[in-house]
């Protein structure tokens, strides 16, 4: 019995629906040079980190808010792991969870293109935080 239950628990995490990759944006696909990559953290079943879900964005153009755009269900369903975007500024938006606590927290990034930007939860005092760390391609 001790064995089925966590086995139960990662399988109802992973049936999230997690989606694949998305690309973002009109036309055809650019090659990974000439886009940004937003992936979301998530870690361990029953760890004590923050498991990261990008939950939405909106372009930030110079004239006001672009092009939103929202995902899924908080806690269910058609989450990216990961989108492809043009450069840019953007605010986005990620769902934080552990457990039963659960946070929304938004974060605005200027995006440069052939580079991935990993967002992880960070909470500090009942505060959720997003915490980016940059990689290469």
């Amino acid at each position: 019995m001790k064995n089925v239950i966590p086995f139960i628990a990662a399988s109802m995490l992973c049936s999230c629906g997690f989606m694949t990759p998305a690309k973002q944006y009109a036309g055809d696909s650019k090659g990974v040079t000439d886009i940004a990559v937003l992936q979301s953290y998530v870690g361990t079943p029953f760890g004590d980190e923050y498991h990261a879900t990008i939950t939405g964005y909106t372009k930030i153009e110079s004239n006001g808010p672009g092009e939103q755009k929202k995902f899924g269900l908080p806690g269910f369903t058609d989450y990216p792991s990961e989108i492809h975007v043009l450069p840019g500024e953007y605010e986005v938006q990620v769902y934080c969870f552990k457990g039963f606590s659960s946070h929304r927290p938004k974060k605005t990034l200027t995006l440069q293109a052939g580079q991935i930007y990993l967002l992880k939860c960070d909470i500090r005092n009942d505060q959720a935080f997003i915490s980016v760390d940059p990689q290469t391609k």
